[in-house]
């Protein structure tokens, strides 16, 4: 994704704002469908280290990889050697990982990059790298709702959606993969046994109108009969339900590749927040407060968000 690699993108307010997951991803369910050795984790696309961590005390060796410089500066920052002396990072595309010896790694984890992948090449380097019997397990979240605010939750996706905002500004097809909740990555079932799926889509606890759902939660277009899907186990459970200040919703959306590619086709157009006189994401959480009637204290006002989300694993044959 080049413009995490971009030396103008903050990788410092990504790992501030960007959402985290629940610990029972990891508990309760990514190392219980783990067999055998727990030596080697590899986690790609790992930026600023929000997954490697979280994971590595289930590992004797951790490897993050990212492409990005600016990425990895980070995690280093983050990852201090003496409280998590097991991880080690690499700059490396997912694809193409000359480092890694054959069937030298137990376990590969993928949070919120494989949308990005060149997929038939990564399949191809991670039958090459993950032992026989080792697990693979990559997933990805959608735009978030505001579970008690169903007009904002309609702005949410007017504004990084429509092609007059932001939806022109995403690299596609990464995009509507991600959207599709990953059901594009089918592992290849003449390399690739035991795969289950997990996904999740928010509801809204205010009432809400069919055309404020309609708008808010796209529906997914991918399906679900073909090879390499595998059994749908888990809908009952999001991976990320959070209560944040609008303002620091705001930091989020601000961390989001999309906004940087807008803000390079619109460099008249500066944040309140450096200067300017407003920017699109000014103007879409003005228009969230007027449409919620949100009081002018808005940005400490706390509300809760929820991200609809596809995860896919699977074992080494």
């Amino acid at each position: 994704m080049a413009t995490f690699s971009d030396p103008t993108f903050s990788s410092t307010n990504y790992s501030s704002f960007r959402p985290r997951y629940r610990d029972s991803l990891y508990t309760d369910f990514l190392i219980p469908y783990h067999h055998g050795p727990r030596e080697t984790l590899l986690d790609l696309g790992c930026g600023p280290g929000i997954v490697t961590r979280p994971l590595s005390r289930f590992f004797t060796s951790v490897i993050g990889t990212d492409p990005s410089a600016v990425m990895l500066s980070s995690a280093r920052t983050d990852t201090p050697t003496a409280e998590y002396p097991n991880i080690t990072y690499r700059q490396a595309s997912a694809e193409d990982l000359p480092f890694l010896a054959d069937a030298s790694v137990d376990m590969v984890v993928v949070g919120q990059a494989a949308h990005w992948f060149d997929h038939p090449r990564w399949w191809r380097e991670m039958a090459r790298v993950v032992r026989p019997g080792g697990t693979i397990a990559a997933w990805g979240y959608r735009d978030w709702i505001f579970t008690e605010y169903p007009k904002a939750s309609v702005l949410v996706r007017k504004y990084s959606a429509d092609q007059d905002k932001m939806g022109a500004c995403w690299s596609q097809p990464g995009r509507s993969y991600v959207d599709d909740r990953l059901r594009v990555l089918r592992p290849s079932e003449a390399e690739w046994e035991d795969v289950l799926r997990w996904e999740w889509d928010p509801v809204f606890k205010a009432p809400a109108t069919e055309e404020e759902k309609k708008g808010a939660l796209r529906p997914v277009q991918g399906d679900d009969g073909k090879e390499g899907f595998g059994k749908l186990v888990k809908t009952d459970e999001p991976l990320m339900v959070q209560r944040l200040r609008l303002k620091d919703v705001e930091n989020y959306w601000r961390t989001w590749s999309c906004l940087h590619a807008w803000k390079e086709k619109h460099p008249q157009h500066k944040a309140r927040r450096d200067g300017g006189e407003g920017d699109i994401i000014d103007w879409a959480m003005d228009e969230m407060a007027k449409e919620e009637g949100w009081e002018s204290d808005w940005p400490e006002k706390e509300v809760e968000l929820a991200w609809g989300h596809g995860l896919v694993i699977a074992r080494r044959k």
